[in-house]
């Protein structure tokens, strides 16, 4: 399925070109209750409030009362600053990413002057919320493929707060709003695919 290349979406207004049997989908009665917690929010609230707020309202409609916060240690001071707003509103657990300040030659991890000789840790932060006994878990600009290990590893639902983006601003959709960097990388993604093409051809 490739819904990217459809131009009308006929699905937005019901008129599906493929099936499903949503009742059997969201048979589960915690599934269904974050949908219509998550509906509710966007129905309510639409284009008028920001993330942070959504997950708020969110997370009251679903009656979770400790929210986990996992975080990049190089975005410390806005995850200071998220569970400032949070903690008036639920019991906050916060872990950074350096936790157990373990080296990256114990873990296999490629060392570089850049960042340093301190693994992430994104399975103990998921472990330390787990013990938390937290509801809903954040994620905070935690790195590229990290991230994934976290929600594989996380009990509790994970909503991403932030995805991280060094380059632009912490904003990975800058890249296909500013049509320099957009037609630069499409290019490079072009030349790529007929190189490899190339290469299967011989």
């Amino acid at each position: 399925m490739r819904c990217d290349l459809c131009a009308k979406k006929p699905c937005r207004e019901g008129n599906a070109c493929s099936s499903c049997d949503a009742a059997a989908l969201y048979a589960d009665a915690e599934d269904r209750r974050m949908m219509r917690a998550a509906s509710e929010v966007e129905a309510e609230y639409y284009g008028e409030v920001n993330r942070i707020e959504e997950i708020i309202l969110f997370s009251q409609k679903m009656g979770y009362k400790k929210l986990g916060l996992s975080f990049c240690s190089g975005l410390a001071e806005e995850a200071s600053k998220i569970a400032h707003i949070l903690e008036n509103y639920f019991e906050i657990e916060s872990v950074n990413c350096k936790v157990c300040g373990v080296p990256k030659s114990e873990m296999g991890a490629m060392e570089s002057d850049k960042v340093g000789k301190i693994s992430c840790n994104p399975i103990e932060q998921a472990e330390m919320l787990n013990k938390a006994g937290t509801e809903l878990n954040l994620l905070l600009g935690l790195c590229v493929g990290h991230d994934a290990i976290f929600i594989k590893h996380s009990q509790a639902p994970v909503v991403p707060l932030a995805a991280k983006d060094r380059v632009l601003a912490h904003n990975p959709l800058g890249a296909v709003y500013c049509s320099a960097i957009y037609k630069r990388m499409l290019k490079e993604a072009e030349e790529a695919r007929a190189e490899k093409e190339g290469a299967q051809e011989k």
